[in-house]
């Protein structure tokens, strides 16, 4: 294993940063527009905030769209947009598109859970009080979701990071496609185990993040 390790060092290295990229890129995006975007959906469906159910229904489609296709498809489907955006619809940058659609559409949709899970206990004090529907948003609903925010967010971070080792079909490196060329079809299969750990071990360290970050977080 050891032996293996240093034969492959610089290359795992390199995967390894290309995929924290691709991660990186697209969870910010989605970090950015997901949480808007999630209170937006909750907003247009309740009377008491934005109500406008054919601008839910019309978004809540396009979200759904975004999620229904079949990712390796979607990839493809995006491939003209990627082109337009990047000028090239292969490599590492190309890659953000995709991860960062899906991302988006995923965890604006756990925001919007967390958002109807609020006991009404809550939103009727913050009518009560006379709170704006702005107030009501910044300081009775997103400090009640909080914690949802940061664990959904921790398991989207890991979904996309699974969904980042199919993007070697558009040539965008990282673990998932060095794990595939270089283990499964050289049939190198001892250093596709070990990149297998490597993933194992990522995911547990992003989780305990979340984790950490969420009992700060609620401490407070």
């Amino acid at each position: 294993m050891i032996n293996l390790i240093k034969e492959n060092y610089d290359n795992i290295v390199k995967a390894f940063w290309e995929t924290n990229f691709m991660l990186f890129v697209s969870m910010s995006i989605c970090l950015l527009l997901a949480i808007p975007l999630g209170i937006l959906l909750f907003s247009l469906n309740k009377k008491y905030l934005l109500y406008n159910q054919f601008a839910y229904q019309t978004l809540s489609i396009i979200l759904n769209m975004l999620r229904s296709v079949p990712f390796l498809i979607f990839i493809f489907i995006l491939i003209p947009i990627s082109r337009f955006l990047f000028g090239t619809a292969f490599g590492n940058l190309a890659a953000t598109l995709p991860l960062t659609l899906v991302s988006i559409s995923i965890y604006s949709r756990f925001v919007e859970q967390a958002l109807l899970n609020i006991p009404n206990r809550i939103i009727d004090r913050a009518i009560s009080m006379g709170a704006t529907k702005l107030q009501m948003i910044r300081y009775f609903l997103i400090p009640s979701i909080k914690i949802d925010l940061i664990l959904s967010f921790t398991s989207v971070a890991i979904s996309i990071l699974s969904y980042s080792t199919v993007m070697g079909v558009i040539g965008a490196g990282g673990l998932g496609e060095f794990a595939y060329r270089y283990g499964y079809q050289d049939y190198n299969y001892p250093l596709m185990y070990l990149l297998v750990i490597v993933f194992i071990v990522y995911v547990y360290i992003i989780q305990n993040i979340g984790y950490f970050i969420a009992n700060k977080v609620s401490k407070k």
